[in-house]
């Protein structure tokens, strides 16, 4: 599932953007209000112009990335993180809940 990067700036308008790809998620819903809040750079992937996931990142830090039911399973985390170094040219640091893809 080839998917494209695009980062976001934070406002309002982003939550718009991904109301669908959280409408499941209520806790990252609200993680996604608050990241705009404090600013944090959002990252989203889009798979034929529609988001299918979403990251908030601090500097060099993932915060967290969700992606959307209908899509897991399909390589989308792993990608778009691949995608999220690819841009930032370094490694991402991850939060401890999450695992580096093999």
């Amino acid at each position: 599932m080839p998917i494209q990067l695009q980062i976001h700036a934070a406002s309002d308008s982003v939550n718009d953007t991904f109301a669908k790809t959280l409408r499941d998620d209520p806790d990252h819903a609200r993680a996604l209000r608050q990241a705009i809040a404090a600013g944090h750079a959002i990252a989203g992937a889009h798979f034929n112009g529609q988001p299918v996931a979403v990251a908030a990142l601090d500097g060099e830090a993932l915060l967290w990335m969700v992606v959307h039911p209908s899509t897991r399973g399909r390589g989308v985390g792993k990608d778009f993180l691949r995608l999220l170094e690819q841009h930032q040219g370094a490694p991402l640091s991850l939060p401890p809940e999450c695992r580096r893809p093999d």
